[in-house]
């Protein structure tokens, strides 16, 4: 509920300035977002970089009503590959898309349209790109997409959240190839676990799945609990390092980032920009509830 209601405050255009200009508002853009466009952003992933960080970049667009608005969408992600290879950055840096954003689900949306001349453009490139799954996807579609893209030989990643119950039948059918393993914050009803300790189990069940396969899997997840797990599958399974990783969020458990970067993990960051990245922030809080109320209320005036 607090999630929710916060999240349908920034959504609204007022709200969402007027909380973007107080001054707690600023400083947390400073430490969780990129920026608002791509000049701001890209020398901070660059110095990501050159600390031995890998990156995810995510231009926000979190969901579009509109068939111009996702034209709009896909040229910001063209933009982005074209940003992050023009950097030299393509080896560390990859693209995280979101099919909602390119039109799936909307009345004359062309999503496969863009996501086939989008994966095109990433592969003379040379970048990859990471399917994520928003609240308004179709992950069934999503996935039968990637699927089709990588055939073709397209470097395309998906995400899995662990939240879903049917994401641990899809695991054994990606273990091959690249995916992120996230908790989640989406599902309905039967489809999803209802209680968080349920997710935590299918999260360590999947990952099991993943570290036994012959891809890359990235646990994306800012529980402490889990990544010591990870860590210990990653052990008992005898998987080299930096044939897995772990991904944080931009400014979220920055020791433990630290940490695993020093003990010779690989570590990716994940670094969403954009105009509006008050929605973001809300949604990439989602995995630690408790600290939604304080987080969002801090940016609240008055």
């Amino acid at each position: 509920m607090i999630r929710e209601a916060f999240t349908a405050l920034a959504r609204n255009p007022s709200v969402a300035g007027a909380l973007a200009r107080t001054p707690v508002a600023r400083d947390v853009v400073s430490r969780v977002v990129g920026g608002e466009d791509l000049d701001e952003v890209m020398p901070l992933v660059s110095d990501l970089a050159d600390r031995g960080f890998h990156v995810a970049l995510e231009r926000v667009a979190p969901g579009v009503a509109t068939s111009a608005e996702a034209d709009e969408a896909a040229a910001g992600y063209a933009a982005l590959v074209d940003a992050v290879a023009a950097e030299g950055l393509a080896g560390a840096g990859e693209v995280a898309v979101f099919t909602e954003s390119l039109g799936q689900g909307v009345v004359g949306g062309r999503p496969w349209e863009h996501l086939d001349a989008l994966a095109m453009q990433a592969r003379r490139r040379g970048v990859a790109l990471q399917f994520g799954v928003g609240p308004l996807a179709d992950i069934d579609q999503t996935l039968a997409w990637a699927s089709a893209l990588r055939d073709r030989g397209d470097d395309v990643g998906v995400t899995l959240p662990a939240i879903l119950r049917s994401a641990e039948g899809l695991a054994p059918r990606w273990s091959a190839h690249r995916v992120r393993l996230v908790k989640g914050a989406h599902g309905d009803g039967a489809a999803a676990y209802r209680q968080p300790i349920e997710t935590d189990k299918a999260f360590v069940r999947i990952a099991k799945i993943l570290l036994k396969g012959t891809g890359q899997p990235s646990f994306a997840t800012h529980d402490p609990r889990l990544i010591e797990i990870v860590e210990s599958l990653a052990r008992r399974f005898d998987r080299p390092r930096h044939s897995y990783e772990f991904a944080f969020y931009l400014g979220r458990q920055v020791s433990e980032q630290e940490r695993l970067l020093r003990e010779g993990e690989r570590v990716r960051i994940y670094v969403p920009y954009g105009h509006r990245w008050l929605e973001r922030l809300v949604g990439g809080l989602a995995e630690q509830p408790a600290g939604v109320t304080g987080a969002l209320r801090s940016l609240l005036p008055g």
